[in-house]
């Protein structure tokens, strides 16, 4: 008899993981360089956002360069003070819990991918579609035989 059965080959990783309260401080170490980046781009993300994501042209959007400036600022803020003591907003992050989410929404499990019929008649099935990962699964079973 079959008690259960999962995949194995997918992996989440997480820069920290455990229980965060916002009651008690925490130490974050930042690297100024990513910001900078992000500071970089940030025209570039709020454009694709709004074109691609929610389809709103950037000559409907009254207020663009007033939001740019804004993240840009948040931004500049936590690149030139990246050693930081603040209490989190992130109360609990459980990777477990993430885990079986992650891998059925990015169709990474095996009985997720489907067969190339199927994608043909996608809306998504373009030259660079990035939808179908290929990884190396293990089959993984809990079995009591009778």
């Amino acid at each position: 008899m079959l008690s259960s059965e999962t995949y194995v080959g997918g992996r989440v990783e997480a820069i920290e993981c455990g229980v965060f309260r916002a009651d008690f401080p925490e130490r974050f170490r930042l690297d100024p360089e990513a910001y900078q980046a992000l500071i970089d781009n940030v025209e570039r993300t709020v454009t694709f956002s709004l074109e691609k994501e929610e389809n709103v042209p950037i000559e409907h959007v009254t207020n663009y360069t007033e939001i740019c400036d804004q993240i840009k600022e948040k931004l500049a803020g936590l690149r030139d003070q990246p050693n930081r003591s603040e209490n989190p907003l992130i109360y609990h992050l459980d990777v477990g819990a993430m885990y079986p989410n992650i891998i059925l929404t990015n169709r990474l499990q095996p009985p997720a991918l489907i067969n190339e019929e199927v994608c043909a008649s996608c809306v998504y099935n373009e030259i660079d579609a990035s939808c179908r990962r290929k990884m190396d699964w293990m089959w993984r079973g809990d079995y009591f035989p009778g």
